[in-house]
Parts: C-alpha cells; sequence; structure tokens
C-alpha cells in the first residue's frame, strides 16, 4: 500500500511545534507501523494553499492509497471556520474537504502553542 503523511505547522521561523514533533514520532514508531521518512512531509512554518494543492494533487496522480494530512494551527478549529490559518497562510477548509470527498484521505485537526528551536530541540517556547 502506498501511504504518504503531510504535516503542516503555524510555528514561527526556525521553530516547529511539538505536536508537530510528536506527530511525526508516532508516525515513525512501532505504534503506527513504522512509516518511512520518504513517507512524511512536514511544512513546520505553515504553507500556502496552492503549495497544499500541488502536494495532495501530486500524490493523487501518483495513485497514494493512503493519505494522512494533519493540521495544526495555534488556535482550535471549529466545524464552523471557513479557513485554517498556518503560518500566516490561509487554508480554505473547502480545498481540504474537497480532498476529503474524495475517500483517499484523513484529516486531523490539532492546535499546539509549545514550539521548540530548530536547533535546540530541548527549548521550548510558549
Amino acid at each position: 500500500m502506498t501511504r504518504h503523511a503531510i504535516l503542516c505547522g503555524s510555528a514561527p521561523d526556525g521553530f516547529t511545534q511539538k505536536k508537530i514533533n510528536g506527530m511525526h514520532d508516532f508516525l515513525t514508531s512501532e505504534t503506527s507501523d513504522f512509516w518511512a521518512e520518504k513517507e512524511i512531509t512536514i511544512f513546520p512554518n505553515g504553507v500556502d494553499e496552492s503549495m497544499l494543492s500541488f502536494v495532495l494533487e501530486r500524490l493523487k496522480a501518483d495513485k497514494t492509497e493512503q493519505i494522512l494530512l494533519y493540521v495544526c494551527t495555534l488556535s482550535p478549529v471549529s466545524d464552523e471556520d471557513k479557513s485554517v490559518w498556518l503560518g500566516g497562510d490561509e487554508i480554505h477548509k473547502s480545498l481540504i474537504e474537497t480532498f476529503c470527498a474524495n475517500g483517499c484521505g484523513q484529516v486531523i485537526y490539532d492546535c499546539g502553542r509549545e514550539v521548540v528551536r530548530d536547533d535546540m530541540p530541548e527549548a521550548v517556547l510558549n
């Protein structure tokens, strides 16, 4: 089975949200069948809508059977929200809903304000 995870965060440049690191660690662990690094794409500082759309379309064109889209914002996402914000970029939820309608993907919305410096994983900012 071909699979791919896209982890989208909202951390400032030079930082990564702790929850993005946690999801990566989970995916590459025995608990979730050891996803390979090549099966995971990380946008720790946000991603614009055109790039996200391009990546999703590319995965569909490559006939990827399972796609996980993990969206980690700085504040909770409600069902009523029309969009989410990732690193200053607005992503319309309609793009994500269209992706989900094709049946090959799963979307997880999460939020987390704790970030770690990319060059010092143990240093945490709140």
